[in-house]
């Protein structure tokens, strides 16, 4: 396999998959395993979403923003809760997104997300909470999060259920084509350890639904004590 590092490997992957192009997309971790990554699910129609995901947009409500929105599918859905603003850090998945229709999305990082807005929502949807991919990054997170949410906002995310530990920390590549992308870090998490890391950030978290494989999330600022 050639070698080749590419920061949006997976943006073009998507962006080949949306012209009709089919090769596999992998992601490889530090073992040297690959995992391959089914592209149709960033594609899906409204009704092609799971109810978990049904649950979590109807909660949404008022300034939505939703941070990793990819292709921008859950953005149309989202749009009819409020007024929504999707952001990911790809431009080539932007690009796919805006091509596809949506244009309520922005290339942006949220760890340097440059807006004095406040939101209602925050949404994390497709495992996303995870993006901080080190326990301390993922404090920074929470962090940014506050400064970004109205007092009585909310933060609403489905994330992969894990058990008999308290997180997994995993690098990751992607592989396309023949061509390895650059590194990233994720995190898996337990509920009992994301609802730590709420406690410390002046977080309430509360498991609002579950099933075999995910939990569906909401976090409120704990009230300020009189």
């Amino acid at each position: 396999m050639k070698a080749k590092q590419s920061m949006d490997l997976f943006g073009e992957a998507l962006s080949a998959y949306a012209q009709g192009y089919r090769s596999p997309f992998y992601l490889k971790d530090s073992s040297g395993e690959l995992f391959k990554t089914d592209l149709s699910k960033y594609f899906r129609k409204p009704n092609q979403i799971s109810r978990l995901e049904r649950n979590l947009i109807s909660l949404a409500h008022g300034d939505i923003l939703d941070i990793g929105c990819g292709t921008g599918n859950y953005i149309p859905l989202l749009a009819r809760r409020g007024r929504v603003i999707g952001i990911d850090i790809s431009p080539t998945v932007i690009d796919v997104a805006k091509k596809n229709g949506c244009k309520k999305c922005r290339v942006a990082d949220i760890f340097s997300f440059p807006t004095t807005k406040k939101y209602d929502t925050i949404t994390f949807l497709g495992n996303n909470l995870g993006i901080g991919g080190t326990v301390n990054k993922t404090r920074k997170l929470l962090t940014k999060l506050s400064s970004l949410m109205k007092n009585d906002g909310q933060i609403l995310a489905i994330a992969r259920r894990v058990v008999h530990k308290r997180f997994v920390s995993v690098q990751l590549r992607p592989v396309w084509k023949g061509q390895v992308g650059a590194r990233f870090d994720w995190i898996h998490m337990s509920r009992d350890f994301i609802s730590e890391l709420c406690d410390k950030t002046d977080f309430r978290l509360t498991v609002v639904q579950g099933n075999q494989h995910y939990y569906l999330f909401r976090i409120v600022k704990k009230p300020l004590s009189v």
